[in-house]
Parts: structure tokens; sequence; C-alpha cells
């Protein structure tokens, strides 16, 4: 018996302490999921953000993405801070349109910390810290004079700027023939923009820009009755030439650049007649592999009798890029295409597409075709619409017009062009956007009649 009690009175025992184990168990589990709880927020609040693990230098490169926000960026941390205090490209760029009542101070804080960078200068209407930036002339590597005043190009050009690399001046319709000679003061000129100028009459352009070493050049101006002697001006070192005028004729038959590579021409609004020859050589622009044609704001018989012309000119292009609406005068069904001058023509970007009417498609693809019975050379095409319209458009890439124009190529690229999504075309695929509205074209339907995608 007593064996018996003994036994029973173990039991119960251990029954209580097996009670106590697991509710200690179950308080440590408790505690144990608390505590868990409590370090994961700590190592949330103490983790360091992914921005600040960046080194100062990656740090820098995407300050310089928000250089306008700098003073917000400069609030953040201490650590942002010194980057951009240190970086001195956050400080190398100097508005003086921008900051019109900016203090004199701070103009020279800015130029303390931008060091030794080369500085880019931004000169408007007013120039109240024009004094403070002068000095630092040998610094100025980009010049952006954005109004006409006098007074501004007399002070900048009684200074030398042998860095500036960049010059844009804004005319406002002036005459350059009063312009003080720019190859005096920046002698190491490599692109200059002339914006709204007219060129001089009674001074040669070279004897007013440094056209010896001058690398691209750009002009806009009304061109009223140029007249320039034939090959007066020479730029040995000139790769790209943009002339946005009425008439590119008489500078092209007196410019000589031997180097030319690219040409770029926009017609204006202007109404004077044009030249209907070239007086030059077939060959003197036969060193010109790229040729832009936009369209401006005008395209009249005048500016399509300059296309014609300019395509005789530059024949020996390899690369073009060409504003849908000259596709009909350059592509005709009918006589010697002009664009059959280019005997050495590789790719093809045709510009501002609409889609609205199938028209330049069939242009394009007579031509192609033709090409391709001839045994002549494919050509890589680029299809892009540019313009901002209220009804974009879906190319429909298994339509019999489409996929004849895509044998015709050497390869076809959609730019911007969406596709109808359920007929994307393999070889073209990677290169289609999609877009929120569309419109279908269909190559048996009559010009102009669209069809919306439900």
């Amino acid at each position: 018996m007593g064996s018996l009690s003994a036994a029973r009175a173990e039991l119960a025992h251990l029954e209580r302490r097996e009670m106590q184990l697991l509710q200690e168990l179950s308080d440590v589990r408790k505690a144990l999921a608390i505590q868990k709880v409590v370090l994961a927020e700590l190592v949330k609040t103490s983790a360091v953000p992914y921005i600040d693990r960046l080194p100062n230098e990656l740090l820098a490169e995407i300050f310089l993405l928000l250089r306008d926000k700098r003073t917000i960026l400069a609030s953040v941390s201490r650590r942002w801070r010194a980057v951009l205090i240190s970086t001195p490209s956050m400080w190398n760029v100097i508005n003086l349109d921008a900051d019109r009542n900016c203090p004199t101070k701070l103009l020279e804080l800015y130029l303390e910390r931008s060091r030794q960078a080369p500085l880019t200068v931004i000169i408007g209407s007013i120039t109240p810290g024009l004094d403070v930036i002068i000095p630092h002339a040998n610094r100025w590597h980009t010049l952006r004079v954005i109004s006409c005043i006098r007074q501004t190009l007399d002070t900048i050009s009684r200074s030398t700027f042998p860095s500036l690399q960049y010059l844009f001046l804004y005319g406002g319709g002036l005459a350059l023939d009063g312009v003080l000679t720019m190859r005096s003061w920046a002698p190491s000129l490599k692109r200059l923009e002339l914006n709204e100028w007219e060129l001089p009459l009674h001074r040669p352009l070279c004897e007013i820009i440094p056209a010896e070493t001058l690398e691209e050049l750009s002009i806009t101006s009304g061109g009223h009755d140029w007249k320039f002697k034939k090959d007066s001006m020479h730029f040995p070192l000139l790769r790209r030439l943009a002339l946005n005028t009425r008439d590119p004729i008489p500078l092209l038959e007196a410019i000589v650049a031997p180097k030319l590579a690219s040409f770029c021409f926009t017609p204006n609004r202007h109404k004077e007649s044009v030249s209907k020859i070239f007086t030059g050589t077939r060959m003197k622009f036969n060193n010109v592999s790229h040729l832009a044609l936009s369209s401006g704001r005008v395209v009249d018989q005048g500016t399509l009798l300059l296309v014609k012309l300019l395509c005789q000119i530059f024949c020996g292009i390899r690369h073009a890029d060409i504003d849908v609406n000259y596709v009909p005068t350059l592509f005709t069904y009918y006589g010697q295409r002009p664009i059959d001058h280019w005997t050495c023509i590789e790719s093809l970007d045709i510009r501002n597409l609409t889609l609205i009417s199938s028209q330049p498609f069939r242009y394009l693809s007579f031509w192609l075709e033709k090409r391709r019975r001839l045994d002549q050379r494919k050509l890589h095409v680029k299809l892009t619409h540019e313009r901002d319209t209220d009804e974009l458009v879906m190319l429909n890439t298994s339509g019999t017009l489409f996929r004849e124009l895509q044998e015709c190529c050497a390869s076809l690229v959609l730019d911007r062009i969406p596709a109808s999504p359920q007929m994307y075309s393999p070889t073209s695929a990677d290169s289609l956007l999609s877009v929120s509205r569309s419109l279908c074209i269909h190559e048996q339907w009559p010009v102009g009649l669209k069809c919306y995608q439900s």
C-alpha cells in the first residue's frame, strides 16, 4: 500500500511540474514574439536608407539632375550638404537671367564653390551680376545670350574667353554688321548658334566669327537678299551646318567646308523668292553623309523647289531625315525622283507621320519596291510620329501595304507609332509603343478615311 501511495504522489508532483513547465514555455514564447517585434522595430528605425549607402561620387551625379533643387537638398542632412558644397559642377551654371536679383555675395559664393570647373553663363536682358563673373572669363565654357542687348555684347567683347566652346546669341532681327569681331574674344569657339540675326552685307562673315575653329554652325535668319561672293567663306573644321532661313543657296554657294558631314535645313515663314539653281560644283558637298529636311511652319511651292535642289546638291548622303510633308515631292510616282540623286543612301527617317492618310506609305513603298526590282541596296527605314495631335494613331501591321513596305527594307522601325496589339509584327514588335487613343489605317480605304479601334 505504501508504495502505491508514493507512486501516486510522485505522479501528481510530475503533473504539477509539467503544468509549470508548459506555462513557463508559453511565457517564453510570448516574450520571444514580443522581443522579435521590438528587434524588428529597432532594425527598421536604425537602418541606413539606401540612398545614404551610395558613395559620394554617385550621390553627386544624382544631385546634378536636381541642380535647381540644391537648396532643398542641402537641408536634408549634413552629409548631403557636404556633398553638394564639395561638388564644383553643382555651382558652375550661372544664370543671370533667372537669378536677376541674386546678391553679389551669393554670386561670389557660387563662383568660389565651382572652384576651377568650366562655367556655363546665361545672360538675359538685365545683367547686374555680369561684372562679378567677367573676371572669371578664363573659365567660361558655354555662353547663352538669350536677349539682344548691344551694351551686353559690348561688355563681353572687351574681355577674352580663351576656353569658350559654345556660344548662343539671340539677335532679335538685328544685323551682324555692328557686332564686334567674335574671333577676337572667343578664339577657341567650336559651336556657334546665331538666332534671329541677319548676316552681314557689308562685312565678310568670316571676319566676325572664328571660322577657323568652328565645328558646328547654326543660323536662324530671314535671309533677306543674301548676296555673298562665291567660295568666300572658309570653314576648315566645320562638321555640322544648320540653316533656318528662307533660302540657304546663297550661303551654300559661298562657304567652303571640306569636312562638312551634316546639313540641316528648316524653311522659315518669309515669303521671298528662292534660288532655282546652284552655281557650285556637284562635288562641293560630296563628303556630307547626313541630311535633315524639316518642314518648319510653312511648306509652299518655293520650299518644295528648294528641297528638290538640295537633293541634287547633297547627292552623296548616306543618312536622311525627311519631314513627311516632303514625301510626295521627293518620292513622286512620275518622272525622275529628286531622291534618286542619293545613290549612296543607307538609312531613311520619315518624321512627323500622322497616319491619317496612307499616301506617304504608298509613295515610300512604291519607291522602295522599285529599288528592290533594280537589285539596289535595301535601306534601314524609321517611321517617326512626333506631333502632338488630338487623334493618336494605330498602325495596322497586318495589312498588305505595311507588309510590302517591310519586305522592301533591310529593317523597319516604328518610333512612337503604336501598332494594333493583336497584329504585332515579329520583326518590329520591339520598337512599337502603345498609346491610349488609336486610329487604324488600311490601304484599301480612301485617303483620309478613319477607323477608330473599339
